[in-house]
């Protein structure tokens, strides 16, 4: 029989219909991997990541993306997998996929075929539990991803405004997968290939269950508030985050492996005894149910990141959305390049340290070039690498010097830590190798940075300012002051702005030394925890005496498991201080309206505002540009 293109091509990913096992010589999978995106076998898609690592250890993996969930049908196609269910939401929370910070419906989704927004049920994990459980009533379900990971816990939802308990609970799944799972889900499957029973996996790092008779609360364990407690006394969310934080900041770290990477139980065990003073397992009533959260799993080391990367990524959508307009999603990250995990950052806004971890595990410079060489070997490459970086490009190489590692949840706010590393040798030395890398073909190959740095780290390093500004910023560097108020910055957990200043000079220092005319664009946040609208005036009124029109600009929304989700909530902050909380429609607005004064659009509700406010002095100046963007010839 002659085969077609589509054919040969899907050779090339992990199965996703019937037709694809029968051409494997299957008769049945081991795992089922069930997801809310599109299939996009790209290292950035968190699916395609964990399928590749299960497939590579010998396990058949087989891909359900975005099946009907309104019959069981879809979840009978591929039979029952032999292992378990995997279930994840997609690459994002499926409620900031869905809405946005105004609860307003998204008008696309760049994780669907075309941007289609109807191919995913408003709750993924719960929707596609209960199917995958009616399927198969015997068949282990477990759930991973970013959305389990940060709903672990109780957690605060903002479209339903309601704190939730965790989606464990809900989805009455067998096991919850939290934090970067590779570790994880290789030790169930493990245990569950040699016949071990689902409900003796307890013991596992970065997991959670449902405490039983047989699965009982561990000893040592931390009990947090529960939902009840919480719903009563909203204070205690600040205080269930801050236990939570203090108690699960220490991963459990153990560095001899396997030849694929993978620790013994042993080795997992005595790394465990080791550190129960400072990891701990967290126990939290649901009212009702009981849910036990494990530790989370260390951190991959730089040889099993480097195993990991290099596993076989088509970098491509599957070809059944070849006819539907593509995943919009995969452009932007196609070309990059990750070179690190973990952020010791610790804005207060942002949940990598719950997810990815506070320590950096950086790849070797030999893995990077390697992976450099397979995209330019693509038909599709058209010299330019999008992105190196991670996280926070910047942190590439460095890490916490003290043993064992402290419990700060950030290593650079209100000042950097003693027992940082500020050495920048192993970065400098990556950055070189790319250098030559850009100049050793014949044809003209770029290297941007386009992830962004961490204005406060880079701002006495005049050799890494030199060597980035030269060779990886195509015009423009993402920097993310945030805001322009210390109080508001203090509340985020970032540094002041004077800070930001000070970079911005040494940045235009660097670029009259490289004979460039590049520019900066900085990130800001409108409505944060702790910021009022004379903050935000305040801003504004930076922005215009700069005539800066910021374009990269954030409505803040509550992301679960973030310190600023638990200001929101609490209304007030870590010290438990009482502070302002942009909540209401209006006020979100008016802020976001600020940060782009310069929108015509905004022009009605910031009049109505600055005239009653009694700020008519920049009300006068908005109007002049006002009128002079009308008068302005459009181009």
């Amino acid at each position: 029989m002659t085969r077609t293109v589509e054919s040969d091509d899907r050779r090339l990913f992990l199965p996703t219909h019937r037709e694809d096992m029968l051409r494997c010589g299957w008769d049945r999978p081991d795992v089922i991997l069930v997801t809310g995106d599109a299939y996009v076998d790209h290292p950035a898609f968190g699916v395609a990541m964990i399928g590749r690592w299960l497939q590579k250890l010998g396990y058949r993996v087989a891909i359900l993306a975005q099946p009907d969930w309104r019959s069981v049908d879809a979840f009978r196609s591929l039979g029952p997998p032999r292992l378990f269910w995997g279930i994840t939401s997609g690459c994002i929370d499926s409620r900031l996929n869905d809405y946005a910070s105004m609860g307003n419906r998204r008008q696309a989704d760049v994780y669907s075929p075309g941007g289609a927004t109807d191919l995913r049920p408003a709750r993924p994990l719960l929707a596609y539990a209960a199917r995958a459980r009616q399927a198969y009533p015997q068949t282990p379900v477990i759930l991973g991803g970013l959305e389990a990971s940060l709903r672990r816990l109780v957690h605060y939802d903002y479209i339903s405004d309601k704190l939730m308990r965790s989606v464990l609970t809900d989805a009455k799944a067998d096991l919850l997968v939290h934090g970067m799972g590779e570790l994880a889900v290789t030790e169930i499957a493990r245990r569950l290939d040699r016949g071990e029973p689902i409900s003796r996996l307890i013991d596992i790092s970065g997991t959670a269950y449902m405490a039983t008779r047989d699965a009982p609360v561990p000893t040592e364990a931390v009990r947090l508030p529960s939902l009840t407690e919480q719903s009563q006394d909203k204070h205690l969310v600040m205080a269930a985050h801050e236990q939570y934080q203090r108690v699960c900041s220490v991963p459990v770290r153990a560095y001899e492996i396997t030849p694929y990477g993978v620790t013994t139980n042993a080795l997992e065990a005595a790394a465990r005894s080791q550190l129960v003073e400072r990891a701990r397992p967290v126990v939290q009533d649901q009212d009702p149910g009981t849910l036990v959260v494990m530790p989370p799993a260390r951190p991959l080391t730089c040889s099993e990141l480097d195993v990991l990367y290099d596993l076989p990524f088509t970098r491509r959508w599957h070809p059944q959305y070849d006819g539907a307009g593509g995943i919009a999603a995969l452009e932007p990250v196609e070309f990059s390049i990750t070179t690190h995990r973990g952020c010791y950052g610790g804005c207060s806004f942002c949940s990598i340290y719950f997810h990815q971890g506070k320590e950096i595990t950086s790849r070797s410079v030999a893995s990077l070039l390697a992976e450099a060489d397979r995209l330019s070997r693509s038909p599709r490459f058209r010299g330019t690498i999008s992105d190196l970086g991670g996280p926070t490009a910047n942190m590439y190489g460095t890490n916490c010097r003290a043993e064992p590692m402290c419990t700060r949840a950030s290593c650079v706010f209100p000042a950097p830590c003693r027992n940082l590393g500020s050495d920048l040798g192993s970065l400098l030395e990556m950055m070189e190798a790319f250098v030559r890398w850009q100049g050793g073909s014949r044809g003209k190959r770029h290297v941007y940075v386009a992830s962004g740095i961490r204005h406060d780290l880079a701002l006495h390093h005049k050799e890494y300012l030199d060597l980035l500004v030269r060779h990886f910023v195509g015009g423009h560097l993402k920097v993310a002051p945030e805001h322009y108020c210390d109080d508001v910055l203090h509340s985020m957990g970032k540094p002041s702005f004077e800070l930001f200043e000070e970079f911005e000079n040494e940045f235009a220092a660097a670029c009259r030394r490289a004979g460039r005319e590049y520019y900066l664009v900085p990130y800001f946040i409108s409505a944060h925890p702790g910021c009022t609208l004379e903050h935000a005036v305040k801003l504004t009124e930076y922005l215009v005496s700069r005539s800066w029109q910021p374009r990269q600009v954030q409505d803040f929304v509550p992301v679960p498991l973030t310190s600023s989700t638990a200001m929101y909530v609490a209304g007030q902050d870590a010290r438990g201080r009482a502070i302002h909380i942009p909540s209401g429609r209006r006020e979100k607005r008016l802020q976001a309206a600020l940060l782009q004064y310069y929108r015509e659009p905004n022009a009605r509700l910031l009049t109505e505002y600055l005239q009653t406010s009694g700020h008519q002095d920049l009300l006068n100046t908005l109007r002049r540009k006002w009128s002079g963007n009308r008068r302005r010839p459009k181009r």
